[in-house]
């Protein structure tokens, strides 16, 4: 026997029903996860610490690309240059960079269920800002994510 639950029909149950049924029939780890998260505050200006059982989350199904590029993330402390993102597609402007920091911030919140959509993975520190000689373009600078997320990412994606 076969029962399905639309979202727009599980959003009308409960809170108290719907947690009954997330606990039969969910995987522990995914509740787990999101339980951690959603104890976590979220601000506009700190990136997200992710643990291990989100980063496996967050990085299953990813594009090669992207994971080569959080996996600078991994190898670097937390910190990538800017540069370095954008050699792994070969691309050159800054730009290229926000649809990537877009679909990781995309996917967090949908991992955390952030419905006041303030949560973020990637951060940029603005005191690396290397600017052109006019001051009109980004030449370089560093994204960085947390250092509990870089942990979490290394042992995901490295080990």
């Amino acid at each position: 026997m076969h029962i399905v639950i639309e979202s727009k029909d599980f959003r009308k149950l409960t809170a108290e029903t719907q947690r009954e049924l997330i606990g039969k029939f969910a995987d522990p780890k995914l509740l787990e996860s999101k339980r951690t998260m959603r104890n976590t505050d979220t601000t506009w200006k700190k990136p997200v610490d992710m643990n291990k059982a989100l980063a496996k989350r967050m990085v299953n199904g990813l594009s090669e690309n992207h994971r080569k590029r959080l996996e600078i993330f991994a190898h670097n402390g937390g910190r990538a240059r800017m540069s370095e993102l954008l050699e792994v597609t070969g691309d050159s402007h800054w730009r290229a960079l926000s649809l990537f920091e877009g679909a990781m911030t995309r996917r967090l919140r949908r991992l955390i269920g952030d419905v006041e959509k303030k949560a973020h993975l990637i951060g940029w520190d603005y005191e690396t800002t290397v600017w052109s000689k006019d001051h009109k373009e980004i030449e370089d600078g560093v994204y960085y994510v947390s250092p509990k997320t870089a942990k979490a990412l290394k042992s995901v994606l490295l080990s």
